[in-house]
Order: C-alpha cells, then sequence, then structure tokens
C-alpha cells in the first residue's frame, strides 16, 4: 500500500509539472521568446529560433532556423575559444551538422526527436563557448526518458510537446555570461 501511495505521489508531481497552459498565455509568451531570440546573434539565436519554431508546431520555421543555424555555426571564430575547449568544440560539430541536416528533411514529430539530440551538443556548445546572455538549461521529464534544452527566457515553453504540454519542464541550470 506504501508503495502505491508513493508512486502516485511521484505521479502527481510530475503531472502537476506539466500541465498545459491555455493558448492566450502561450500567444503573449512566445512573443517575448521570439523578441528576445532576435536580440542574440549568431548560432545561439538561431537555435531559440528553431526551438520556437517547434514550440509553436511551426515545421517551415523550424527548417529556415535548422539552415541557418547550420550557416552560423561555421561562422564561429576558433580563435577566440580556449584552447583547452578547442577540441571539444571540434568533435561536437560533425554531430551538430548532422543533426542540423536531419531537421530539414523531417516532419515536426521527427524534427522534436532530432532537436532533443541536438540539444544535448548545444548546451555542451554553451558550456564550452559561452554567451554573451544568460541561458537557462531546461528540462523535461516526460520527454523520451527526459529532455533538455536551452532558453533565454526562465519561463518553460516545452519545445518537444508543443502546445500540448506547453509548461511540462523545470529550469535545471543558469548559464551565466
Amino acid at each position: 500500500m506504501k508503495k502505491y501511495l508513493l508512486s502516485f505521489i511521484i505521479l502527481s508531481f510530475i503531472f502537476s509539472a506539466c500541465e498545459s497552459t491555455p493558448k492566450s498565455q502561450k500567444a503573449a509568451s512566445t512573443e517575448t521568446t521570439q523578441t528576445a531570440a532576435r536580440s542574440t546573434e549568431g548560432w545561439l539565436g538561431s537555435y531559440m529560433q528553431l526551438k520556437d519554431a517547434l514550440v509553436n508546431e511551426q515545421q517551415d520555421l523550424a527548417v529556415q532556423a535548422a539552415t541557418e543555424f547550420l550557416n552560423q555555426i561555421s561562422l564561429i571564430d576558433k580563435s577566440a575559444i580556449a584552447e583547452a575547449n578547442l577540441k571539444a568544440f571540434e568533435a561536437l560539430l560533425p554531430g551538430i551538422d548532422y543533426d542540423l541536416n536531419q531537421i530539414v528533411n523531417l516532419e515536426i514529430e521527427e524534427q522534436r526527436i532530432v532537436f532533443k539530440a541536438l540539444s544535448e551538443k548545444a548546451v555542451q556548445l554553451t558550456r564550452l563557448i559561452g554567451s554573451n546572455e544568460t541561458v537557462y538549461v531546461q528540462f523535461c521529464p516526460m520527454y523520451a526518458g527526459g529532455a533538455a534544452w536551452l532558453s533565454l527566457n526562465e519561463e518553460i515553453r516545452n519545445p518537444f510537446y508543443g502546445d500540448k504540454m506547453l509548461t511540462c519542464g523545470v529550469v535545471q541550470e543558469t548559464l551565466n555570461p
């Protein structure tokens, strides 16, 4: 009996963290996220545009953002990366390139699957080369065994479920400039 009660409490906690948000709230928050993403240049801005496209279930915009991300990742100045991080940075690039090329050719649900892998690499990339802005590592325990992504806002906007579970997740870590 205690085992069932404990299971019920844990599941209740998870589902309460993952309740859906009305579309009117979604629209206001999405606008804030998109404005913040436009203020970020380079690969991180393209990543944020890709994340926002998945949040808003906009497959075509996700393709555009992934294409721009591919362009931006090649423009990163390797000479500005600390020598101790350069090897790890270069090791991430083929996987990022592969993931982005996959996203360009997939439907939105498959894009989300690949976005999970891409986000793992983007978190590592941010830790390696830093950012000019505060970046939040957010985490959804419900998607495919758990999935992390980056955001410029502390507010959760889950790219893995769109409006089905828009606010599912927690801020796992804050990466300061």
